[in-house]
C-alpha cells in the first residue's frame, strides 16, 4: 500500500468519520472503498483477482532471522520509517 495524505473540508470529514464509525470501519477503509467504487463506475480496471489470490494464498515462510522487536518497528517495515529502540526502565 501507499500512504497518501488527503485534505478534506470539515463537513466532508465529519460526515465520513461518522459514517465510518457507524459501519465500524476505519476512515481509511471507507475512503479506499469509495475510491474503488468510483473508479469501477468510471470504467477503470480493478486489480485482477489472480494477483490478490497469489499474495493471499502464497505459502507461509519461516524468517531465519526474525526481528525480536517486530511490533515496535512495524512502521519501519510498512512505511520505511526509522527503526525505534526500546526504552529501558
Amino acid at each position: 500500500m501507499h500512504r497518501t495524505q488527503l485534505l478534506l473540508p470539515p463537513d466532508l470529514h465529519r460526515h465520513a468519520a461518522e459514517t465510518a464509525k457507524a459501519r465500524r470501519v476505519s476512515l481509511g477503509y471507507l475512503v479506499r472503498e469509495a475510491l474503488q467504487e468510483y473508479l469501477a463506475r468510471a470504467g477503470n480496471v480493478q486489480p485482477a483477482p489472480e494477483a490478490v489470490d497469489e499474495i493471499l494464498l502464497a505459502e507461509p515462510f519461516d524468517d531465519p532471522r526474525p526481528d525480536p522487536a517486530l511490533s515496535l518497528n512495524v512502521d519501519h517495515y510498512l512505511y520505511g520509517a526509522a527503526r525505534r529502540t526500546r526504552r529501558r526502565r
